[in-house]
């Protein structure tokens, strides 16, 4: 018969475990899938590691919540820009069938949000679903469209979730990385 830890090792070793695999877990850079960006080029969220970045999934037909998600982001772009913060901006598609390459490319003309900094991808469904659900955004079709939650992230240079954006009249300030945190 397998001998029993003492109760405070065991609820010490679970402790840890659970927070060793939350912090792998969070570190959203090294989630994987097959991005592809608004060029069609595959890329790599890791290639963000070490940059704070602001993220957000949308749907490109979406004219209520993505299109105040972008107006949003394009604010904290503005504030960034004041206060010489380095930023990255991230899109992910939610609709694979509707979000690819060529309509994020037309999108980011028409927007007039070409700097580098910004990244408009697309990925496979199941890439999407599993990253819509490490965000905990939750998505549905309706008809023709796809219906979401609004949220926008700021992830840590890490990976990490450092704040959480969930409702329109939060501060977008919110959003900006910390001195400590930008590169």
């Amino acid at each position: 018969m397998p001998r029993r830890l003492p109760a405070r090792w065991a609820a010490s070793l679970a402790l840890a475990t659970l927070l060793a695999s939350s912090a792998v877990a969070q570190d959203l850079f090294r989630e994987g899938g097959a991005w592809v960006d608004d060029q069609a080029r595959t890329y790599d969220l890791a290639a963000l590691h070490g940059r704070p970045t602001v993220l957000t999934m949308a749907y490109g037909a979406c004219r209520r919540v993505c299109s105040t998600s972008l107006r949003i982001m394009e604010g904290v772009q503005a504030l960034a820009d004041r206060q010489h913060a380095v930023v990255d901006f991230v899109v992910l598609g939610l609709d694979p069938a509707q979000d690819l390459p060529a309509d994020w490319a037309a999108f980011r003309s028409e927007r007039k949000l070409t700097r580098a900094n910004w990244h408009f991808l697309s990925a496979d469904p199941a890439t999407v679903q599993r990253m819509a659900e490490r965000l905990g955004i939750r998505y549905w079709h309706y008809g023709e469209h796809t219906m979401h939650d609004f949220k926008i992230v700021l992830l840590a240079t890490d990976g990490q979730v450092a704040h959480s954006m969930n409702h329109f009249d939060q501060d977008p300030a919110m959003l900006l990385p910390s001195p400590h945190t930008t590169p």
